[in-house]
């Protein structure tokens, strides 16, 4: 599941102002997409208090539903300049993150019921943002009010599965491990040897757009290990939900190290809605060195939900 990654940053404390009562922060665009400038100028509020600067038309969203979002935070101040936001994916860097609405407890007071495709404003005391730790290693203290501008690109509950119709058996089906139908599928492997080259079997095939290399998506998936059936990862499991990442083995906006290369290779081409099984051997996995409980020799079966795709905005 994404997290929110933040880069160190200085941020000049904010001013005390209880002698100006609050008013909602100015914010330079209601436009989606529109990196804003915001700017406060009086006291913070001392519950938080949120505002839709634009409308979307999507689906309304879920009280612990997984969102795609931009977002804008900052510190306030009641200076009457912008501070220097702490998280900006308008920025480029990370421009789509998901998260649980709880994980910021402001957030999951306001956001369930907002459409998909909305800008919300939502500024919140200590208590709803960082809490008692605040956030120091990017200039939040415990005593910040904060400031969210935020984009909601999609959203989904956490257990949404794949929507596709069923798809054929493949020919060599009984040489294939098998797979339930319907949420938190289980995988049961075959009494064969597992094939050394990769293999992308459509299980459900979805009618959405394809994935292409790169891009982020939106998954639900389950891992398991061929010689024991072991599941090593899964985001059925409880406080998981879908996994959010792009099809790239280093992530080209933060430079970290992205999926593996079976992972890359199965999912491009493959339309949102499907559900694949996708096994892979272990020289396009985690190769010699593993990675524990998978040993280097260990070929990995995955059984994937395509839920969503979200081009990169910054490229055409």
């Amino acid at each position: 599941m994404f997290v929110l990654l933040f880069a160190g940053l200085t941020i000049p404390a904010a001013c005390g102002g209880d002698d100006k009562p609050f008013a909602f922060p100015t914010v330079s665009s209601a436009e989606v997409g529109v990196d804003p400038t915001v700017v406060s100028s009086t006291a913070p509020p001392k519950e938080t208090q949120f505002q839709v600067l634009t409308e979307g038309t999507g689906h309304p969203i879920g009280p612990e539903d997984v969102l795609v979002a931009h977002a804008k935070g900052q510190v306030w101040s009641d200076g009457g300049v912008a501070l220097p936001s702490f998280v900006n994916t308008f920025s480029g860097k990370h421009m789509l993150f998901q998260l649980i609405s709880m994980t910021v407890p402001g957030w999951g007071k306001v956001l369930p019921g907002i459409k998909v495709g909305s800008r919300v404003l939502i500024v919140n005391p200590p208590a709803d943002g960082f809490g008692d730790a605040g956030q120091p290693g990017i200039g939040v203290t415990k005593d910040d009010s904060l400031i969210w501008v935020i984009d909601v690109v999609d959203s989904t509950p956490v257990d949404s599965s794949a929507s596709g119709k069923p798809a054929e058996a493949a020919k060599n089906a009984g040489a294939l491990p098998t797979v339930t139908e319907g949420k938190s599928p289980t995988i049961t492997m075959p009494k064969t040897a597992a094939p050394k080259a990769l293999v992308v079997q459509p299980l459900l095939n979805g009618t959405g757009v394809e994935v292409k290399a790169g891009e982020m998506i939106l998954a639900q998936y389950t891992g398991a290990i061929w010689k024991s059936g072991t599941v090593f990862d899964t985001t059925w499991a409880p406080q998981r939900g879908p996994y959010g990442f792009r099809v790239a083995e280093t992530d080209q906006q933060t430079g970290e190290p992205g999926v593996i290369k079976g992972w890359v290779q199965g999912l491009t081409g493959v339309r949102v809605g499907s559900r694949i099984l996708l096994i892979v051997p272990p020289k396009l996995g985690y190769g010699k060195q593993g990675k524990p409980p998978i040993e280097g020799t260990d070929t990995m079966v995955f059984v994937i939900d395509v839920l969503g795709v979200y081009p990169d905005p910054t490229k055409g």
